[in-house]
């Protein structure tokens, strides 16, 4: 072959050549502009930056020894259900009085808000006899039952001693949950009755309002007597009755002081209003299968009982954020009051957040003070923190904390304002 010839080759191989290079290139470059992740074709807008920055601090924050090791944690956009930041999300853990986030939403999606829990007096099938019965009122009080013993003075006889007994067979006779320790009851937690006054954690809580009630009966001038138990037939008319609280009611106080006797006695209502037996296992039943009913997984769930005393309670973090979404966005009407004023606690503002609590007062959680709702939890060895937010692009975000196995060398204080910390992560003050 010439020397031209040569060339001639040479330079239609150079040509085929540049051919597929430029080819390539073209292909690369288009592949390039088609692919939406491209670092240097399409950068993170502003909410993704965001979201990476509060995962990412979340994850340095975690390196915390009033934290130690068994931490889960969640966040979770409320609008979309992303996953912005999860550890250990999956895993089944002591939620303490977290799991009255659950009591609440199966509470709400059973019964309604109205609904009123009523404490009657019946006339006795003896002469001079008339039965005090429960009615399951988790609010009620010692006015309350004076109230009631006014009502019911005003309708009988003062010339002949009167003998009060009491119906309390709503419920079955009370005993501990499975995983409620000594230590706990009646100090923490009261075996549910149906005739209990708010707030009395001691070992006879029925005796106490029989006992009030009595007492308001002699201040009209009656002679009374103490009878025994008895069961008034069902369809017996009532002599008088009062309803002064409802289930709206309940759940507020439940949530804003977590208050376990309240939360107890909501958890077997449930299970009386779904047609479930109103013990230990019939009300666990009836809370799974209502969380069933709204769609939530609930594999890895134990609910032992309402308040979160129990030992044998398990939720994951995960399932927190999915109630929480459900009930503050998903479903926000049927859930509202759990968003009411005086419901789930404000960061440093009140409930079990107060500042008197030293909530949201420490250095780096002091700037989210206002900024968040969320239900607390403490047990010895358990802190937990669930609730909602908005982040600084003004996005809804709900997180969930659970720490389990919290060291004993630091405070339940330092831990809960660690927690805290990570709270205010979420909103971007810290």
């Amino acid at each position: 072959m010439s020397h031209d010839g040569r060339m001639q080759s040479d330079s239609r191989i150079w040509s085929v050549r540049s051919c597929l290079i430029a080819t390539a290139v073209l292909l690369m470059a288009t592949s390039a502009i088609s692919t939406p992740y491209a670092a240097d074709a399409v950068p993170m807008d502003a909410q993704q930056q965001n979201e990476s920055q509060i995962n990412n601090r979340i994850s340095q924050r975690l390196h915390n020894k009033a934290l130690g090791s068994e931490v889960a944690v969640v966040v979770m956009d409320a609008a979309t259900q992303r996953i912005v930041s999860s550890r250990k999300s999956d895993l089944p853990m002591l939620p303490a009085s977290n799991m009255k986030i659950v009591t609440a939403i199966n509470a709400l999606s059973t019964i309604a808000p109205t609904q009123v829990f009523t404490t009657s007096v019946f006339s006795g099938t003896q002469p001079g006899h008339i039965v005090l019965q429960g009615g399951g009122d988790p609010l009620l009080t010692a006015r309350n039952l004076r109230t009631l013993a006014e009502q019911t003075a005003a309708l009988i006889d003062h010339a002949q001693p009167l003998t009060v007994d009491t119906d309390i067979n709503l419920l079955p006779k009370p005993s501990n949950a499975p995983g409620w320790t000594n230590g706990y009851v009646p100090s923490v937690v009261t075996p549910v009755s149906a005739l209990a006054k708010l707030g009395d954690y001691s070992r006879t809580p029925v005796a106490h309002a029989r006992n009030t009630f009595i007492e308001g009966l002699r201040a009209q001038g009656l002679t009374v007597n103490v009878g025994g138990e008895v069961d008034v037939a069902v369809g017996t008319v009532a002599l008088t009755s009062i309803s002064p609280h409802t289930l709206t009611d309940a759940v507020h106080l439940m949530l804003l002081d977590s208050e376990n006797n309240v939360a107890e006695l909501l958890y077997r209502h449930v299970a009386l209003a779904t047609g479930h037996p109103a013990t230990w296992k019939g009300a666990e039943q009836a809370a799974l299968a209502n969380l069933d009913a709204l769609g939530i997984d609930r594999r890895e769930l134990t609910l032992a009982d309402g308040s979160g005393v129990s030992r044998e309670d398990r939720l994951t973090a995960l399932t927190l954020a999915s109630l929480l979404r459900l009930a503050s966005t998903t479903d926000p009407t049927r859930f509202a009051v759990m968003f009411d004023p005086g419901s789930l606690p404000t960061s440093g503002v009140d409930g079990t957040l107060d500042e008197r609590l030293h909530r949201y007062t420490s250095k780096p959680s002091a700037c989210a003070r206002g900024a968040i709702r969320a239900k607390t939890g403490t047990l010895f060895d358990t802190i937990a923190l669930s609730g909602i937010t908005t982040d600084v692009d003004g996005h809804s975000k709900i997180f969930a904390i659970l720490v389990n196995d919290r060291p004993q060398r630091v405070t339940p204080l330092k831990t809960r304002q660690a927690v805290d910390g990570l709270a205010a992560t979420v909103t971007g003050c810290w």
